[in-house]
């Protein structure tokens, strides 16, 4: 399976600019599949990043909701051309980017009748936000979403964010970045991309190494339990790019291949390539202890992507 991320180079581009504020948003409202005029909702959690006055990056995470014989949710990165950040009231913006889907599809075909589909497609955007003068800040914004081969959205979104002003990117909670070696255990809760959603309870073991200000590497042993279609367990090796919020808090996006072995029909164990894309929230306790929380995305070619929700306790060494 060939996975082309560039929107991880987007994250590698924006690493760097450890000056200036950084925000999180929480976004939901109405969606609608153009070709049929189809209602259903849509939700986002966007992470942006501002570049000079007038300009930013973003990286967003959007479940679209569940359309007739679709479940869609995907990735976008986007450039922003916005008007001058103000401490107090209303900023525009008009951003544009690309959409990496993840579409559960219904057919009579493929076994127990639906297709994990990946694929590309654009995506652009109107923004309007009022900032408080406390760093929280109002928003609503329009996304018009074209995926290669699938129907058109677009959506309607009203939400709420917070700035995290003057925090530097790099690892400042710790005096020596390249320290941060940690052993974390989670568990959480497997749901497999199907239209019955079936469910389990993984058990991961994680060891994760800083190999730069912004750069982490990870490598996890995963057994994402038992369900009546899955039963897949095995080791994924992946790359993050690491951000400060606070002084305490990260956050990060990783990807990676993951081995694993899926037996299929109650026969012997399958070894088949996947690919896992993540994102992670650590919270560092104190200098020996931190809590994470993490969520999946498996990513197959033969039709069994999964979703994997974890939360977890590290010892750092």
């Amino acid at each position: 399976m060939r996975l082309r991320l560039p929107l991880l180079a987007l994250l590698a581009a924006i690493a760097p600019l450890s000056a200036q504020a950084q925000d999180l948003s929480g976004m939901a409202g109405a969606l609608k599949v153009n070709s049929t005029n189809e209602r259903t909702f849509v939700a986002a959690i966007s992470y942006t990043q501002p570049v000079g006055t007038y300009n930013a990056v973003s990286l967003s995470y959007i479940n679209e909701g569940h359309p007739e014989n679709h479940h869609r949710d995907g990735m976008g990165g986007q450039f922003w051309l916005r008007t001058q950040n103000v401490e107090r009231g209303l900023m525009l913006g008009a951003g544009a980017g690309r959409y990496f889907f993840f579409d559960t599809a219904k057919t009579d075909l493929a076994p127990h009748n639906f297709d994990n589909d990946h694929g590309w497609g654009s995506i652009v955007s109107l923004q309007a936000r009022w900032q408080f003068d406390n760093r929280w800040y109002a928003q609503a914004q329009i996304n018009r979403i074209k995926p290669d081969g699938k129907d058109n959205t677009t959506h309607f979104l009203l939400g709420a964010g917070y700035r995290y002003d003057g925090i530097p990117g790099a690892k400042l909670h710790l005096q020596n970045w390249a320290h941060d070696d940690t052993l974390t255990v989670s568990t959480g809760h497997t749901i497999v991309n199907s239209f019955r959603s079936e469910t389990s309870t993984p058990l991961t073991l994680e060891y994760r190494r800083a190999i730069g200000k912004y750069v982490d590497w990870t490598v996890t042993g995963l057994n994402e339990g038992s369900t009546d279609i899955t039963r897949r367990r095995g080791v994924a090796s992946q790359l993050w790019l690491i951000r400060s919020l606070t002084e305490k808090v990260e956050f990060g996006m990783g990807l990676g291949p993951y081995l694993a072995f899926d037996p299929e029909n109650n026969e012997e164990p399958r070894a088949r390539m996947a690919g896992l894309l993540s994102a992670v929230a650590r919270y560092h306790v104190n200098r020996r202890w931190v809590a994470q929380v993490a969520w999946n995305r498996v990513i197959t070619d033969y039709h069994r992507d999964a979703d994997v929700i974890l939360v977890g306790v590290g010892r750092k060494f």
